[in-house]
């Protein structure tokens, strides 16, 4: 994968770790925007790095990048702050694309992460009232599940990013959350991703 990073011109690869410990050397050594991260490796996995970078470098973005779609294991990264859980089996655009929104602050789960979240959620949790959705508004949801940023939805759409992040701010409120991970968890557990 450090390959294909490298040829991306948007993109500067600054090193490789074999576990989470040498991750967290490598980010209090250098100047790091997102580290990506396995979450089984020897010595210190993914998710204790996880836990050491956000904790004491907390600017720093993690894109967990694993086979695991394990309930624990997602539950553990998204707790200590990963700002993104991406499968391996992800194409290599979709990677790219995931590394961009993180790095523009919109965080990206990969759609099977977002069907385990919702599994691990209590089904004895009570019924909630049916929200209305305006056809924009709906296309607008599907994209933010998709994990697009605001200009892409705005380019995607024909309209503004102030017309945008509105939509986004009357879907915050329609659906009772209050950032686009919640909300997009809120939209696949209650079947409103078309």
């Amino acid at each position: 994968m450090m390959n294909l990073l490298e040829q991306d011109t948007e993109l500067s690869v600054i090193g490789l770790a074999t576990n989470g410990k040498e991750a967290f050397d490598l980010c209090c050594k250098h100047e790091i925007d997102i580290v990506i991260m396995d979450v089984r490796m020897p010595i210190c996995d993914g998710i204790e790095g996880t836990k050491l970078i956000k904790k004491y470098i907390p600017s720093i973005k993690v894109i967990m990048f694993t086979t695991f779609e394990d309930q624990e294991y997602i539950k553990k990264a998204i707790k200590y702050g990963a700002e993104g859980y991406v499968l391996k089996d992800s194409g290599y655009d979709h990677i790219r694309m995931a590394i961009k929104s993180v790095y523009k602050g919109y965080p990206v789960f990969h759609k099977n992460v977002l069907d385990t979240m919702v599994e691990s959620i209590s089904e004895n949790e009570p019924e909630r009232p049916e929200i209305h959705l305006t056809a924009t508004e709906q296309n607008v949801l599907n994209f933010v599940v998709e994990g697009k940023s605001n200009k892409q939805i705005a380019s995607l759409l024909m309209l503004s990013e102030g017309r945008i992040r509105n939509i986004i701010s009357e879907l915050f409120v329609k659906t009772n959350t209050h950032d686009r991970t919640q909300l997009a968890v809120f939209a696949v557990r209650s079947n409103l991703v078309e």
